[in-house]
Order: structure tokens, then C-alpha cells, then sequence
């Protein structure tokens, strides 16, 4: 008898998810904080491929997104324990290597 591993639990995936928001509802959000702070955010389609990645803990968020998401997502960090203090950042991306 085989058995199937448990699927991995995506713990930065689960505020947006407990909150019932899509990414593209998160996505809104982010941007109208970016209007509102005058922070310029990639275009959608990144973001979603960012936010995709990072909540598949696949890669990191650029330092302004993660620096909105921690507002976004304000009270206890669903991240970890306390406030926000800090989202990981992404690393300098790097084609064809």
C-alpha cells in the first residue's frame, strides 16, 4: 500500500486566503497603497507572477511590494510572530544561469 505525502503547507499564502481574496483583489489593494505612497509597482502580470512564487515560497518579494504587503496585512504578522517587521526580498534575478 502506497500513501500520498500531505501537500505542503503554504503559510504565506493563508492571510490572503483566510480573507477570501484572489490574488488580483490582493494585487488591487497593493496598488491603491502604491497610488496612494506615490510607489511605482510592476506591471500585473508580474506582480501576479511574483506574488505566485513568493506564496509558493518559490522566490522572494522586491522590497516594495513586500514593504506594502506587510501593511496590507497589518496586526499580527501571519507571517511569523509580532508585528511585520520584514518580508523577505528578492534577490537580483539572474536569466539563462
Amino acid at each position: 500500500m502506497t500513501t500520498t505525502p500531505t501537500p505542503t503547507a503554504y503559510r504565506w499564502r493563508q492571510p490572503r486566503l483566510v480573507r477570501g481574496w484572489e490574488p488580483v483583489q490582493l494585487i488591487g489593494r497593493l496598488k491603491i497603497l502604491a497610488a496612494r505612497d506615490g510607489v511605482e509597482l510592476p506591471k500585473t502580470y508580474q506582480l501576479i507572477r511574483d506574488i505566485y512564487l513568493w506564496e509558493h515560497h518559490r522566490a522572494d518579494l522586491p522590497a516594495p511590494v513586500a514593504s506594502l504587503l506587510g501593511r496590507i496585512f497589518d496586526g499580527p504578522n501571519p507571517f511569523a510572530t509580532g508585528p511585520v517587521q520584514h518580508l523577505p526580498m528578492k534577490a537580483a534575478r539572474t536569466r539563462g544561469r
